[in-house]
């Protein structure tokens, strides 16, 4: 009876150092985790803020495809650049709406929502078109109801406002003023929600060719 439980004790130990042996290798190739490059500021890099006074709206309906986020990232760019152009269904007459903002209204910004293990990005903006013009008065209620998206610029970068399935949503509002000094004119507030604080654009729109 000894022999036999010193023969299973034997079995049993060499059963377990196999084991150890036969472990599979874990290398850097088979564990996923996060790679953070540096975020560095070198000394004199240029800061300027606020945004160019002009903004392009595509509306959802109008286009059969659009930039858009990759769903698998191969570099740290594919994090947050839109890849892909507007493919508008009328590709005769098809093209994005310019609009023309009055300088320093133009305004964009994305704030952290959510609770812990759920956060994403709360994208909010505005901008000021001046007059009264039936032009406007046409966009404005055309615009109302109407999801799309949002082309605007900094000095440095081109951003789109709007992923299919999470376009952006504008809204406008006129006010003719009291006085003759006053302001008077549309003023345009639009939001949407994005895993990204910004939306780059992979391959930027002519806009000056818009504005002619």
């Amino acid at each position: 009876m000894k022999q036999i439980f010193r023969l299973l004790s034997v079995l049993f130990l060499f059963a377990l150092v196999a084991s150890a042996f036969m472990m599979p290798e874990v290398t850097a190739e088979t564990v996923s985790c996060a790679v953070f490059a540096p975020l560095l500021w070198p000394a004199g890099a240029d800061n300027m803020g606020g945004y160019k006074n002009r903004l392009l709206f595509i509306p959802q309906d109008a286009v059969s495809s659009v930039p858009t986020l990759p769903a698998s990232t191969v570099s740290d760019d594919d994090y947050v650049t839109a890849a892909g152009s507007f493919v508008f269904k009328d590709t005769v007459a098809g093209k994005p709406t310019a609009i023309y903002a009055t300088p320093k209204s133009v305004g964009y910004k994305a704030d952290s929502q959510g609770e812990e293990d759920c956060k994403s990005y709360k994208h909010t903006g505005e901008f000021f078109h001046p007059g009264n013009k039936k032009a406007a008065d046409i966009l404005a209620r055309k615009i109302a109801n109407t999801p799309g998206y949002l082309i605007l610029e900094d000095n440095e970068n081109q951003y789109i406002v709007g992923q299919p399935g999470y376009p952006c949503t504008i809204t406008a509002s006129y006010d003719g003023g009291k006085a003759a000094a006053d302001k008077r004119g549309f003023s345009f507030t639009f939001d949407f929600d994005s895993v990204c604080p910004k939306i780059h654009m992979g391959t930027p729109i002519d806009i000056d060719a818009l504005f002619v």
